[in-house]
């Protein structure tokens, strides 16, 4: 449990840091003056408690010994629902329409990014057992 725990928290920091990198990337390259620079710390504090989740649920996706289907569920629900608690509410957008589009990019973003982790990893197993049976074959 110690180590799930300590493996959880250093993923958060970790995609912490690449989410703060590029929330500032895309504020400088959608904002022409300099008030991008000026990052609004509570916007800032919002984004900790989602890596936290995403952290979570990909340790869970990982690391446990649930059916693939169940995993795979919790998984989506903590990463959906803390995007949709810790970015998309607390924008207060003013719309509920805003808020509903929010979600359905916050479906599309998990579903690209799922597929694509999929791809790549059946291709990095593919290679791996490719790999392994070459290695086999020239010992002989």
């Amino acid at each position: 449990m110690k180590n799930k725990l300590k493996k959880i928290f250093t993923l958060s920091t970790a995609y912490y840091t690449i989410a703060i990198i590029a929330f500032c990337a895309v504020m400088l390259i959608t904002h022409s003056d300099e008030s991008a620079l000026s990052l609004d710390p509570s916007r800032l504090l919002y984004i900790y408690p989602f890596c936290l989740s995403f952290a979570t649920a990909n340790v869970i996706l990982k690391h446990t010994q649930m059916q693939g289907f169940f995993r795979w569920l919790l998984h989506f629900i903590l990463t959906v629902m803390g995007a949709y608690l810790f970015i998309i509410l607390p924008a207060k957008l003013e719309e509920s329409s805003a808020n509903f589009m929010g979600l359905m990019l916050t479906f599309a973003a998990y579903l690209v990014g799922v597929l694509l982790t999929l791809l790549f990893t059946k291709r990095i197993k593919n290679a791996m057992r490719e790999d392994a049976e070459i290695r086999k074959n020239t010992k002989k």
